[in-house]
């Protein structure tokens, strides 16, 4: 017994437009066609069609479905325990959430606002989740959070406020004051993630990219710019003992331009350290040239001051405090800079 196309398309509720596309991929194709050329569609490519839909109910693509049902060891059970772990994940992420929702909702009952904190730990579950942290990342920032944030609310909402008096004064980055702000900023940060760099970078990234932390915390990109500028003129005198007067007054004009560039390219770095990329690999290779171009741009183009910038790194921790560059990433980093230069150098 053989089917049209359009007779199957009713008995199944699918379009004419979705079988001619399987048959066009080479996913279901009809058995045999008829004098006029029409597609027949036997009792076999029926229950095809049957395994095919069941298998698009687990939000497996096309191609998945098709490389499972190709091969008749092709690991359905595997697919399906994939599946219930994604679901199991999912659950763990559902249930947290809704418990930090079920304490909001307590407390707009009880006619108390939320703090802050409340409302940027819910958003976060619901905004980045995976986005930006593992679950094991996501539990160290609440944990730290449930540690402190009754205490830094207040100080988090002053500097808030802090910020935006600066900004609409139109004060210089590098005055004392925006300094100051940018420090103690970093700082409650840096209590935040617990002095874990990394994760830090993740925080950094988040607020930059999430509109809805900018509404929040009342940091938007501007206010974000603004701080990291002031920071890098905070930064600048770390420098000064490993520096002469003349680098320094270099430092001044180069140093601070560059200061945008570099949260992206440190978090695609400690993401290849992380997947345990080779120095050597194409992929880091690349990285490390554009580090060393930052670098040295940083430098103003002076190689003799950028050694100088390099060994600081490398050998004053408080240089990487903040700065999202840990001594693991440094050495990581230092190798494959050290591979390009051996390298261009055999």
């Amino acid at each position: 017994m053989f089917f049209k196309i359009g007779e199957l398309a009713r008995r199944t509720g699918l379009t004419v437009r979705a079988l001619r596309h399987y048959d066009d991929i080479a996913l279901l194709v009809p058995s045999a066609r008829s004098a006029a050329g029409y597609r027949l569609y036997d009792r076999q490519d029926v229950a095809r069609l049957y395994r095919i839909q069941a298998l698009r109910r687990l939000d497996l693509s096309l191609a998945d479905i098709q490389g499972l049902l190709d091969n008749a060891a092709g690991g359905i059970a595997q697919v399906v325990a994939r599946q219930v772990a994604q679901l199991d994940h999912e659950i763990v992420q559902a249930s947290a959430l809704r418990t930090h929702l079920l304490a909001v909702q307590r407390q707009l009952q009880a006619s108390e606002e939320p703090g802050i904190d409340d409302w940027l730990l819910a958003l976060e579950s619901m905004v980045t989740g995976a986005k930006y942290f593992s679950d094991d990342e996501q539990r160290t920032l609440k944990a730290q959070r449930d540690g402190f944030s009754d205490a830094l609310a207040p100080e988090r909402a002053a500097l808030s406020a802090w910020l935006q008096r600066l900004l609409a004064a139109g004060v210089s980055y590098e005055d004392t004051q925006a300094q100051a702000l940018a420090q103690r900023w970093m700082a409650m940060l840096r209590e935040e993630t617990a002095g874990d760099e990394g994760l830090l970078m993740k925080l950094y990234s988040m607020h930059w990219n999430e509109p809805s932390l900018h509404a929040l915390t009342g940091v938007d990109r501007a206010g974000m710019r603004y701080i990291a500028h002031a920071m890098a003129f905070a930064r600048l005198q770390l420098y000064a003992p490993h520096c002469s007067a003349e680098d320094m007054a270099a430092l001044r004009e180069h140093y601070v331009a560059q200061t945008l560039a570099w949260p992206p390219l440190i978090a695609e770095v400690r993401q290849q350290m992380l997947d345990r990329a080779p120095c050597d690999g194409a992929a880091m290779r690349a990285l490390a040239r554009r580090w060393q171009a930052l670098s040295l741009a940083k430098a103003g183009g002076n190689t003799v001051l950028h050694a100088k910038l390099q060994r600081a790194m490398r050998q004053d921790a408080a240089l990487r405090a903040g700065s999202g560059i840990d001594e693991a990433l440094a050495a990581y980093v230092g190798q494959a800079m050290a591979l390009l230069d051996s390298a261009a150098n055999p």
